[in-house]
């Protein structure tokens, strides 16, 4: 495909396969926008790709340039090209092709707030830095097989931090911030060594992100010493989607220091949903592939298949409510879990009820709804599964089905505490009840799950039992197996107290 005709294919496959009902507006837009015309390079704007000149202004003037007559592709030729801040702006697709690398500058200066309505966390301005920011614009991409650097090693490492205001995200640009944009794509390009989150988009509509790589993770591995933070830049989510509609993100690989792809929501009346994730490689050193933790308007109707997640040092997948967010509609199937040091499926509902921008309020939270299926895994954590409301504030739906999960076991001599503690307003994370009574799954406050064809088996010779629930209502277990044995059906229409699930442990 051409650089310039790519701002085509951003109208043509955002509208008619992520947005059918807008096929009117994108022939009506067609009318007034020829995307086949010449490109515009950066270096006829005084841009030097040599590792050195900062080029900031050279490139804005490329891209005002060629939003002002029209819109097309601005591209770069040769080399690595140094920048602060740059704006995308509406008709305009930034390409960078193999070979050549965009590179945040080392200074921080060069890097400014962005005003904005949006919430940015939970303090003005926390997150507003990025190397390319865009707000409010239309019809817009990055493509090419090409690398953006985010000079992250350099900027939280520079002498030039000290001073600097805290906490850390105040001042770590992102290398792509995104908010309320239409019509967006992101394709085949390489996001690597970001100060911050890797990506972000915040309250954007119609959003393709296709076969890209994300390389921004400090460690190389999950385990043993190099389990060591070595940077201090641990908050780099390969990708963050906040309040946004209509996304499809495939085909990619990403590896980051924190949350892999993250969905979540800052604003109590805002919805994300009508998002689907597939044909992805995850790794990280938080969780795979999170719902949360910020979540406070509604998610719903998001479909995550065919993935592979691996060498994770959080969750496998974790889903989470803790906001006043309802999250609903969930479907997980055909997922890959390996070396997950956390655990490997981690749904929890409670209240910490975090406030974000300049919101007052919080919902009453709600998740319910999921279905997760065709599951496989190995080299997981001792500590297992677990699904958990509150008192009050139950799980619902929930269905688990042909699942296989090989868990490392308990060490001899571990003492696990003979009560799990709710924890209703805690920070929500796999071993935030330390030790479970249970390796395989742990079920409390939770209405109507269903376990079928359930194969779960721990490594090491394990004395507790394979499931465990608790104030639970409306249970089936069947078809299942634990330890590679077969386990007569359950059926419980509640129970009050605790129930488990077992059979004879076999020696190893």
């Amino acid at each position: 495909m051409k650089p310039t005709l790519a701002i085509l294919f951003v109208l043509f496959f955002c509208y008619q396969n992520v947005h059918s009902e807008s096929i009117e507006v994108f022939q009506q837009y067609g009318k007034r926008f020829n995307p086949v015309k010449v490109g515009y390079n950066v270096n006829d704007f005084g841009a030097v790709g040599d590792g050195r000149m900062v080029n900031t202004v050279a490139i804005q003037k490329a891209i005002d340039q060629c939003s002002l007559d029209g819109g097309g592709t601005v591209y770069f030729t040769s080399g690595v090209y140094v920048s602060g801040t740059i704006y995308l702006k509406s008709n305009v697709v930034l390409h960078i092709p193999s070979g050549i690398t965009l590179k945040a500058s080392n200074h921080f200066d060069d890097f400014p707030d962005q005003a904005s309505s949006l919430p940015t966390h939970n303090q003005p301005n926390l997150t507003s830095k990025a190397l390319i920011y865009a707000e409010g614009k239309k019809n817009i991409g990055i493509t090419g097989l090409g690398t953006i650097d985010g000079n992250g090693r350099y900027l939280d490492l520079s002498e030039n931090r000290k001073g600097r205001l805290k906490p850390s995200f105040k001042y770590r640009p992102r290398i792509l911030h995104l908010r309320s944009c239409e019509n967006v794509l992101i394709e085949d390009i390489k996001l690597f060594n970001s100060a911050s989150w890797v990506q972000t988009y915040q309250e954007c509509e119609n959003l393709i992100i296709r076969g890209i790589k994300v390389d921004s993770k400090e460690n190389s591995t999950a385990d043993g010493n190099n389990d060591t933070v070595k940077y201090r830049h641990l908050n780099n989510d390969g990708l963050d989607l906040i309040d946004c509609r209509f996304v499809a993100i495939s085909d990619s690989h990403i590896n980051s220091g924190d949350d892999a792809i993250c969905i979540k929501s800052f604003s109590p009346d805002k919805v994300c949903s009508k998002i689907t994730i597939s044909n992805c490689n995850l790794s990280s050193n938080t969780s795979g592939l999170k719902i949360g933790t910020e979540t406070a308007g509604t998610i719903e109707d998001i479909v995550i298949q065919n993935c592979t997640v691996y060498d994770t040092k959080g969750e496998g997948i974790a889903i989470i409510s803790v906001d006043g967010a309802t999250v609903r509609r969930i479907s997980i199937s055909n997922i890959i879990l390996n070396n997950i040091k956390r655990s490997a499926i981690f749904i929890r509902l409670h209240q910490r009820n975090t406030l974000y921008g300049s919101y007052t309020y919080s919902n009453k939270p709600i998740l319910k709804d999921i279905i997760i299926n065709n599951i496989q895994g190995s080299g997981l954590s001792s500590l297992g599964c677990s699904v958990s409301g509150i008192q009050n504030f139950e799980v619902e739906n929930v269905n688990f089905s042909n699942i296989n999960l090989e868990f490392d076991g308990l060490e001899n001599g571990k003492v696990v505490p003979s009560k799990v503690p709710e924890l209703p307003n805690g920070y929500p994370k796999g071993d935030m009840f330390g030790i479970l009574p249970s390796f395989g799954f742990y079920v409390r406050n939770v209405k109507n799950i269903r376990f079928n064809n359930v194969d779960v088996k721990s490594l090491k010779p394990d004395s507790r039992p394979a499931i465990m629930i608790e104030s639970v209502k409306d249970f089936s277990f069947k078809n299942s197996y634990i330890q590679g044995a077969a386990v007569k059906d359950t059926v419980l229409a509640s129970t009050a107290g605790t129930f488990q699930i077992n059979v004879p442990i076999k020696k190893h």
